[in-house]
């Protein structure tokens, strides 16, 4: 019943009455008095904040739907034209415009088309220019990338995840790389323009996808910025500090921040069965009792220096986690065994200390060309503890490791008129050094690099209809662990693609990419580890590198007021990196092997659509089917809905979401995952500098379980698992920022908050 009611509240919400709006009609014609077709037509506020925008069709005539009574300014481009700018009043009807005349401009210009309402389509990008609604009803750079709808970015503003159909993005700000977690600090009345590169390119060559935050610059002036986050329902909080200060072209940033989670309410369900020692075991695992604490501080420094030829920062960090609980007590239940019915409890703790550094730099030797360098370092010092026992039996694992990481990072491009040239350098470096004590001692000492040349080529062709991009390359990949052999193994690297511009409105793409990386650095080892007294997990120093193919077609159109995305991904992963199970002795051993190869492929509909100017929705529709060959081998589909919406009233937000069951083939568990259906809703408020939000998760779901199950010739389990985290939250957020000055550009809280460890722990 209560799903019921959510459901008719979220059909009435999504037609609630809208504000009076009329159409603006037009046509753009030459001096000659021909019709200028495919023209761009921007509807601005008086301040030039973008309110909408279309394109003339063949016969040169555009339309402007759902516009509202006042003053405008309407701009008018195209290739080889002069822009022509014209304020109009709209009044209480709807509104035909007098022709537009467009003058001839002589110099060539860069194509630009308009892909959408605010969407416009440049050689090798689509530019985003936020309009007015989405930018006052939001607070943070997340949280206007959220509202913006791109089809085929999956935005969470409040974990600070942006992913698409091939992974995660990576984020920038004015060019410079900004950490994926963090653009909270970002203040979206100072956002220009975003930058949206689907098929990377040029500097960005390297990136599954790329985000280009272009903010406003000032001189002089300053803020210090608060917000938390608090979750309803159990322990969980948020809270960060900023401060920016400008002079001139120097800039200095500070960033601090605390979080932490405390919950209990965990409760699982495991049927597992064991061949060990050609007999047959049947168990069955049930929770008794679950306890999870966990917090994280981190702290950054930040100097900038700007000048007209270049940019160079540099930074000094510290993140600190602690885990000082994590306990699970189960009754294992054994069926036509010899073993007697047992109570377990596993108690593990862990600490984590990570100082960093990074000097960046960013050159332009002239118009056309651009040098990017960047070279960082950290340490980080971690421990793992873990107690076990069953009845009188006890086992104890600890183990302390010292993690050294380097990067240096290279990459030049230069533009011609249709084409552009670039080539990049990267080298990533680890050296662990870890001690393990207790039921089984070792030493543990690993160095692991990898060096990735790339070359890349983009050409326009046929009036920039056809866009090529050629980007060949290849990685060096090579570890050494102490007591074996090194090992070394080069891997032709490409992502190619060319895109087909059929018109402005309609955009295909077809590309191939290519590509390696390393096993988990916590897989390389020889240790061995209890998990119980009838498994032990186990470490494999002899994987193989997986090799990832990957071929996609994607096709976008603009067909007013609506964005549609159909996208189709096919990946293939070879030496693919899984658990393996194995008899020794009185014992079954949980390891890893590389001889699985792993099969997806990805059929999906994406569309998002601009109802009114205050009533906006994404939807999505997905299909995938999963399958591994070797390993007794396992395949699955599966259908997927989704749907977003937000309408905006005054200074309030109201968010709709939800999402239907799902069902996934985990490729390193070679497990089978089903997940529920999930929902929430949620309501902001923003007014100058302050932002208040609150919101909640399944509000009218009692328990959400999530399944699991995998089915090895040595190993079978199947499991049901919930936690108070999955059930009925709510949770409210604050945020303020205080100005100081003149007014400053809001910058990014590039603090990695990850920690890096080559420690194997029990999973």
């Amino acid at each position: 019943m209560y799903k019921r009611i959510f459901y008719w509240l979220l059909i009435l919400f999504m037609v609630l009455p809208l504000h009076a709006q009329y159409v603006v009609r037009g046509y753009v014609l030459d001096t000659k008095h021909q019709v200028v077709p495919f023209s761009s037509v921007l509807l601005l506020s008086l301040d030039s904040t973008l309110v909408k925008g279309t394109t003339t069709d063949s016969a040169g005539v555009f339309r402007l739907s759902g516009v509202q009574t006042g003053k405008y300014i309407i701009k008018i481009s195209n290739i080889s034209y002069i822009s022509l700018y014209k304020e109009i009043q709209v009044s209480a009807s709807d509104y035909t415009l007098s022709p537009f005349i467009l003058k001839d401009n002589n110099v060539a210009l860069d194509e630009v088309v308009v892909r959408g309402n605010s969407f416009i389509r440049k050689k090798d990008h689509i530019l985003v220019i936020p309009d007015r609604i989405q930018k006052i009803h939001s607070y943070s750079g997340y949280d206007l990338l959220y509202n913006l709808m791109i089809p085929g970015l999956n935005v969470n503003a409040n974990k600070g995840i942006v992913r698409t159909a091939r992974g995660e993005a990576t984020l920038y700000i004015n060019g410079v790389k900004a950490e994926l977690r963090e653009i909270q600090n970002l203040r979206p009345k100072e956002i220009e323009k975003i930058e949206y590169y689907d098929t990377p390119s040029g500097i960005y060559t390297g990136d599954i996808a790329s985000i280009n935050y272009v903010t406003k610059t000032y001189q002089l002036g300053g803020y210090i910025s608060l917000d938390g986050w608090q979750n309803i329902g159990y322990l969980a909080g948020n809270y960060n500090l900023g401060a920016k200060m400008d002079r001139n072209q120097w800039s200095y940033t500070f960033f601090s921040g605390y979080n932490m989670n405390k919950y209990d309410g965990i409760q699982e369900n495991r049927t597992e069965g064991m061949n060990i020692s050609n007999s047959y075991i049947n168990r069955n695992l049930v929770n008794q009792d679950a306890f999870l604490r966990d917090n994280q501080q981190y702290a950054q420094f930040k100097v900038n220096y700007k000048a007209e030829k270049y940019n160079i920062y540099g930074l000094a960090g510290l993140v600190r986690k602690s885990t000082p609980e994590n306990n699970q007590g189960n009754l294992l239940h054994y069926e036509n065994s010899a073993y007697e019915d047992v109570l377990s409890l596993s108690s593990a703790t862990e600490k984590n200390l990570k100082p960093s550094m990074c000097v960046d730099g960013l050159f332009y030797p002239t118009s056309r060309q651009r040098i990017h360098i960047n070279v960082m370092g950290n340490y980080a010092h971690n421990t793992y503890s873990r107690n076990y026992t069953e009845n009188e039996l006890e086992s104890f694992t600890y183990a302390d490791e010292d993690l050294y990481s380097f990067r240096a990072m290279g990459v030049y491009n230069i533009t011609f008129k249709n084409s552009s040239v670039g080539a990049s350098f990267l080298h990533d470096h680890y050296i662990s050094s870890s001690l393990y004590e207790g039921d089984y001692c070792s030493w543990q000492h690993l160095w692991r690099g990898e060096s990735l040349l790339n070359l890349s080529y983009m050409q326009h062709l046929f009036d920039n209809k056809v866009t090529l991009m050629i980007n060949p390359g290849f990685s060096l990949l090579n570890y050494k662990l102490h007591t074996q052999a090194k090992r070394q193994d080069w891997t032709f690297r490409t992502n190619s693609w060319i895109r087909y511009q059929l018109h402005a409105n309609h955009l295909f793409s077809l590309g191939f990419a290519m590509g390696n990386f390393q096993p988990d650095i916590s897989y390389v080892n020889t240790v061995d580890q209890t998990i119980d007294f009838l498994r032990i997990q186990r470490g494999n120093p002899n994987l193989d590198n997986p090799v990832l193919q990957e071929y996609f077609f994607t096709y976008d159109a603009t067909l007013n007021p609506v964005n549609l995305q159909i996208s189709s991904w096919y990946t293939k992963i070879k030496n693919n990196v899984s658990v393996d199970y194995y008899s020794e002795g009185e014992k079954l051993i949980s390891s890893y092997q590389s001889n699985t190869t792993y099969d997806k492929w990805k059929l999906e509909l994406i569309a998002s659509c601009r109802i009114s100017e205050d009533l906006r929705i994404n939807s999505t529709l997905k299909y995938e089917r999963f399958k591994i060959l070797g390993a007794q081998g396992l395949s699955t589909d599966h259908f997927m809905a989704s749907l977003q919406a937000n309408y905006f009233i005054k200074s309030f937000t109201l968010s709709a979401w939800g999402k239907s069951t799902e069902k996934t083939l985990d490729n390193k568990k070679l497990a089978i995952k089903k997940a529920p259906a999930l929902y929430g809703i949620s309501l902001r408020y923003n007014k100058e500098n302050w932002m208040a939000e609150v919101g909640t998760e399944n509000p009218f779901t009692r328990k959400n379980n999530y399944r699991e199950y995998s089915c090895m010739s040595a190993y079978q389990y199947y499991q049901v698992r919930t936690s108070r985290i999955y059930q009925q939250t709510a949770y409210v957020k604050l945020a303020y920022t205080f100005d100081f000055g003149k007014k400053t550009s809001r910058e990014a809280n590039t603090v990695d908050k990850s920690i890096n460890s080559a420690i194997l722990k029990v999973r």
